[in-house]
């Protein structure tokens, strides 16, 4: 490992469609869901959401037995893992902030169970041990709290100032400032009409990480 002086010394990572695309299996697992209560959504509606717990979006989706469609949702969607890939770069991105002696982890909406079952099929995910789950908090993107959690439990030492958030999400934005830390936009995976002017770095690739960071 190269010692670096690095302006960011912890990268924390959102999951779905900044790491994985997710959004085509998410949307399929999910349409399936509201259909078992006669309920339709648009794809369009569906992407507005994702960044939020599944629980949340049933409900903004006007679902009328919100836990059931998630229930349902959550068995559909292994059902849909060969819609899950793994974006260009991410590999490259890791291996270059490990070089760089910058510490990274995940703070995810998805439940513990959920994350175990998928990242079956993403080893190198999987083999990243810090992560915060939507269990481990009463609070949710985009509050502060998640966040906050995995800063505190993970990196207890570390000045937020070193601290930068990745996500594809307006909703990851809003976490990342509620907790007092840097965003960077994974454009990559980011719904092209979300307004990201408020982000201090827009990433067009994984691999333009490792120049901010730096």
């Amino acid at each position: 490992m190269e010692d670096f002086m690095t302006k960011y010394k912890v990268a924390l990572f959102d999951l779905d469609n900044t790491l994985l695309k997710t959004e085509d299996a998410s949307v399929a697992a999910l349409t399936y869901a509201l259909k078992q209560d006669g309920m339709t959504a648009t794809p369009e509606a569906i992407i507005k959401l994702m960044g939020i717990p599944g629980l949340d979006m049933a409900r903004q989706l006007g679902a009328p037995d919100p836990e059931k469609t998630i229930r349902i949702f959550n068995e559909q969607i292994k059902q849909e893992v060969d819609l899950i890939k793994e974006y260009a770069g991410i590999d490259d991105m890791f291996a270059g902030l490990t070089d760089l002696g910058v510490e990274f982890g995940i703070v995810t909406s998805k439940l513990k169970r959920v994350f175990d079952d998928e990242m079956k099929h993403f080893p190198k995910i999987e083999r990243i041990k810090r992560v915060v789950f939507s269990d481990d908090t009463k609070k949710h993107k985009p509050d502060a709290e998640p966040l906050e959690f995995g800063i505190k439990k993970y990196f207890p030492n570390i000045d937020k100032k070193e601290v930068l958030y990745v996500g594809d999400s307006l909703f990851d934005m809003q976490a990342a400032h509620a907790a007092g830390v840097a965003f960077a936009n994974a454009r990559w995976g980011a719904i092209p009409t979300n307004d990201f002017s408020e982000a201090e770095y827009i990433l067009k690739t994984p691999l333009d990480l490792l120049q901010v960071v730096k």
